[in-house]
């Protein structure tokens, strides 16, 4: 067996394509997408196993370009500290998959710390290479058959180093020990015990290598973990490209860049949003997933995520779709996400309380998420979703099954801060000044006309809920009433009247527009009714959580569930059909079968009247250019400006907001029956003959 220092192997590497071909029993050992430490040590150190044991001409190909190295600090430090010359290096960029073609040439592949190629790598494989082997942490794609190494480990260098350390035949050069230990180290955070990845042949060959390098283990870690940290130097999109990672779900594209630093915290610099905007454009990605993780030596760990999705026109995908990714993660009870405000940041942020989870964890769950709404057009559950339904829910039997009238008004009024009785007065704290209570004040004929307008009561589980439209003013055009369909009464639900996430009292308004809807549905119900949802043009800061949907769905009456009749979703987008999948565990599966998609306006009109419903000029503007024949990232909406206060349809059965009112009305603070509206006759019912083209 030959023996090579890695001095010489490094020297000895070839500088383009034209050189790499004149290698005999040539072998690309070629690390994962983002190049991160792991990638490279693995790379390098297979690489000189496989050429000082003859099993192949190898060499370590490192998917970068030369000057992107330096954006890998700990990478550059470490290899700098152990006097590797970056300029003998081999990068992606050296390599010409067409001149290897043209030269009719076939190349093995070995893949370290990833199992499935990307990018140029999977060009190369699709035209003239081949899988022959794969040493991998990561969750098994099963895509080759080949020999394979693949345990879900804290570092992949813990693999290869074990794989070398059982050749007796092999000497493990003190470099090579060196760039593993590393490696190791760093994702396993100095063998935390906090890091749940972390497992016992990582602590093993952490113990192993030890020896062979001559180094601490505390302050070899601490030597690494400062030249990570130290990116204050980067540009922003520097800082993206430095452990960026590009996933295809289908047909859509999604970059995660892992940064070392909090999003929150990277949204302070200037021009972010147009860095993230070109970085966007570049990579040709639909979103970013803005890993940030702090792990300091002294200090709680703290983990965010950040999701940005370009312009519409830019990637033709809809509004909604960094907000059905926000959900998804936000249904994994494991991560532990919330929304946080950052107004600088024209995106999504999650503070992910649940710090042992990283992007090893999180990228499959939205791959397996996006590729099962893709295949599953219908809204029925796959099993890949049945899989993450059911690890939040468990047993469906064991999800409250609540109606209004089991719930006290503690379970469904908005918390104002103060407290509250059922006709929406602030209770005042009891007073010990007076030994009797002050006089009523006289209820003023003024008074009377004011509240009139701008309250509403209704009876919820046979308690008052007052509604306070002046509250709601601006978002009451969310809810119209068109017309009916036989002894159906037909509501249209319009979302790009909800409110949006950053206003003061958001979620009191939310409440508030929750029970005026109900307070609709209440008047005009006869014996069914029909819901029509317009989604497409809903602003993407005013998409409720998922946590919101399911409380509001216990708060609906077993009545109103079984009364519906039909649920048209007029643009269905991928926001739309994630909350149909995350809600599955907890709905019956009867309301499945009544949800349709409708593509268009035009195919709307055939199933319900249209000429007593004003449809939103948002709505109107994106019609056209709506092809439901064409996947959903295709279609590219106008943008269009958020709905103005004038711009608020009354509803049409309701009467209206008086603005002035000469006498006061016959009854007054009075609840809403829960009587409804009598439906037209046939002769008076529009037909569809009726209906404009």
């Amino acid at each position: 067996m030959a023996t090579v220092t890695f001095a010489n192997f490094i020297d000895s590497l070839p500088a383009d394509t034209e050189s790499l071909l004149r290698a005999p029993n040539l072998r690309l050992v070629v690390g994962n997408e983002s190049c991160d430490l792991d990638s490279m040590a693995c790379s390098l150190a297979w690489s000189h196993y496989l050429t000082c044991t003859g099993k192949a001409s190898a060499v370590p190909v490192f998917q970068c370009r030369a000057d992107e190295l330096p954006l890998r600090t700990e990478s550059v430090w470490l290899i700098q500290e152990l006097g590797i010359p970056t300029a003998k290096l081999f990068y992606i960029g050296n390599l010409s998959v067409d001149k290897i073609a043209a030269a009719g040439s076939k190349v093995d592949l070995a893949l370290v710390d990833h199992n499935a190629p990307t990018g140029v790598m999977a060009d190369l494989v699709a035209r003239v290479g081949t899988v022959v082997e794969i040493i991998d942490h990561h969750r098994d794609g099963r895509k080759w058959e080949c020999p394979c190494t693949i345990e879900q480990v804290g570092s992949c260098a813990t693999l290869v180093a074990e794989r070398l350390l059982s050749d007796s035949g092999y000497a493990l050069d003190k470099t090579v020990a060196t760039l593993l230990l590393a490696a190791i180290l760093l994702d396993t955070v100095n063998l935390s015990s906090a890091e749940k990845r972390v497992t016992e042949k990582d602590s093993t060959m952490v113990q192993k290598l030890l020896p062979l390098v001559a180094r601490q283990q505390e302050d070899f870690y601490s030597q690494l973990l400062d030249a990570r940290l130290n990116v204050s130097w980067l540009t922003t999109p520097q800082l993206l490209q430095r452990d960026f990672k590009k996933v295809q779900c289908g047909h859509y594209v999604l970059g995660f860049c892992s940064i070392p630093c909090l999003v929150s915290d990277l949204a302070q610099r200037e021009h972010l949003n147009g860095d993230c905007l070109q970085f966007s454009q570049l990579q040709g990605v639909h979103a970013l997933l803005l890993l940030g993780a702090v792990f300091p030596k002294e200090g709680p760990r703290r983990r965010q995520i950040g999701l940005y999705q370009p312009r519409d026109h830019v990637t033709g995908v809809s509004h909604d779709f960094a907000e059905s990714i926000s959900s998804v993660l936000e249904s994994q009870e494991v991560l532990n996400c919330e929304h946080i405000s950052v107004p600088s940041f024209n995106g999504v942020v999650l503070e992910q309380r649940n710090t042992l989870l990283s992007r090893k964890q999180i990228l499959p769950m939205v791959s397996d998420f996006l590729a099962a709404v893709e295949h599953d057009s219908h809204p029925g559950l796959s099993d890949v979703i049945r899989t993450y339904a059911t690890e939040q829910y468990h047993d469906k039997d064991s999800v409250p099954r609540l109606s209004v009238s089991s719930l006290s008004l503690a379970d469904i009024q908005p918390s104002v801060g103060v407290p509250v009785d059922p006709m929406g007065a602030v209770l005042l704290p009891s007073t010990t000044h007076h030994d009797q209570p002050p006089p009523i004040a006289e209820y003023t004929l003024e008074e009377e006309v004011t509240d009139h307008r701008r309250y509403r009561v209704v009876c919820v589980g046979g308690e008052k809920v007052r509604v306070d439209l002046s509250l709601i003013q601006n978002y009451r055009g969310i809810v119209q009433h068109g017309g009916y369909s036989g002894s159906n009464a037909i509501i249209f639900i319009s979302a790009c009247y909800l409110p949006p996430r950053n206003i003061p009292d958001y979620h009191e308004i939310l409440h508030q527009l929750f029970f005026y809807v109900l307070s609709v549905l209440e008047q005009i119900i006869v014996e069914g009714y029909i819901v029509v949802y317009l989604h497409y043009t809903t602003p993407q800061n005013s998409l409720p959580g998922m946590s919101v949907f399911h409380k509001f769905y216990k708060m609906v009456d077993r009545r109103l569930r079984k009364q519906l009749q039909l649920l048209y979703i007029v643009h269905p987008t991928v926001w739309v059909k994630a909350m149909l999948h995350l809600m599955r565990p907890f709905v019956s599966s009867k309301f499945y079968r009544k949800i349709h998609f409708i593509g268009n306006l035009q195919e709307l009109s055939e199933h319900v009247p249209l000429n007593q419903f004003t449809i939103p000029e948002a709505i109107l503007s994106i019609d056209d250019s709506f092809d439901p024949n064409e996947p959903q990232h295709k279609n590219t909406p106008k943008q269009e400006a958020p709905p103005t206060q004038e711009a608020v349809p009354q509803e049409a059965s309701l009467e209206p907001i008086p603005e002035q009112l000469d006498d006061p009305p016959a009854v007054l603070d009075t609840p809403l029956t829960l009587e409804a509206a009598a439906p037209p006759t046939d002769d008076a019912t529009p037909t569809h003959d009726a209906m404009p083209n």
